[in-house]
């Protein structure tokens, strides 16, 4: 995509050059996203100021699911975000990291002096993460899981449970929404799922 100038990779001006963008989509102005023809928005999600993302392989955002401020998702690899997610202030998805024993922890050097592992994040639907959490690459966070603030996530999450800390642990299970919320939720519309 020679010729795209910066800032026509930030805010609306990337809605047109997405691989995907649904109904009501909300990019905020001061929203980075590189590679955007990866990246598919569904219908009615919100991207908030200060935010980077890397559509390198494969970034889906599911239908009112909302990324908040300061966020960052890196990594060369796919990150799948269900519908109705949260992803609170400062959050970072990683999906890559560097290996360290033996290796330099540098991308920039000769080719065998460093080597990157990648692995994709899955968020399923219905997820909250809280503000300045890390999920680390390979991790999966099950439908309807809760983590806490500040909390270092690097395995797997369980559906509707709650995980706080450094390393992320289960304090206890999360209650799903009421036959009365539910009703509401599913009267919209789902269809074209991403």
């Amino acid at each position: 995509m020679e010729g795209i100038k910066y800032t026509e990779m930030m805010g609306e001006n990337v809605l047109d050059k997405l691989k995907y963008c649904g109904k009501g989509v909300r990019v905020f102005q001061l929203t980075k996203i590189i590679n955007p023809w990866y990246a598919e928005l569904d219908d009615h999600c919100i991207i908030y100021d200060y935010t980077f993302i890397d559509a390198q392989k494969s970034f889906k955002l599911g239908k009112y699911s909302e990324i908040t401020w300061h966020c960052c998702v890196e990594g060369a690899s796919f990150v799948h975000i269900g519908d109705r997610c949260f992803l609170g202030p400062g959050t970072k998805i990683l999906g890559s990291t560097y290996k360290f024993d033996g290796y330099y922890s540098v991308q920039h050097l000769p080719e065998g002096a460093s080597e990157v592992r990648y692995a994709g994040v899955t968020i399923k639907d219905d997820a909250y993460i809280g503000a300045n959490c890390i999920i680390m690459p390979g991790v999966t966070i099950g439908e309807g899981a809760l983590i806490g603030a500040g909390s270092f996530v690097n395995k797997d999450v369980e559906p509707w449970s709650i995980y706080v800390g450094t390393p992320a642990k289960k304090v206890r299970d999360r209650e799903k929404p009421t036959p009365e919320r539910r009703a509401i939720v599913e009267a919209m519309d789902w269809s074209n799922h991403l």
